[in-house]
């Protein structure tokens, strides 16, 4: 099978964000995610030790097209970014699946 143009979109937020994440995602056309719960991290936002539960942060990874990539970017920008300690970002990659999207 040969490789895919695809946009490999990482979401990196609070762990309470995940079902929010789940329903923004699906809602701009991905069929699917990986999620990671992240250990410990330190950025803008301060030191996330992962120790409390509110504390912990989760790592959710998407191979999606440039349209749904621009719609999630869209979508958190809009709604969740202004309020939650998030980070997403992109990267174009080769992948060796089909991609199924709305």
């Amino acid at each position: 099978m040969p490789a895919v143009k695809a946009v490999l979109v990482t979401i990196i937020a609070e762990s309470g964000l995940v079902p929010n994440l789940k329903d923004l995602v699906k809602r701009a056309g991905a069929k699917g995610y990986t999620i990671e719960e992240v250990a410990s991290g330190f950025g803008t936002h301060g030191h996330r030790s992962g120790n409390l539960e509110s504390d912990q942060t989760t790592k959710m990874l998407l191979v999606v097209s440039e349209s749904v990539a621009h719609r999630i970017f869209e979508e958190i920008e809009r709604t969740l970014e202004p309020l939650y300690a998030i980070t997403v970002f992109r990267h174009e990659v080769d992948v060796l699946m089909p991609l199924v999207e709305n």
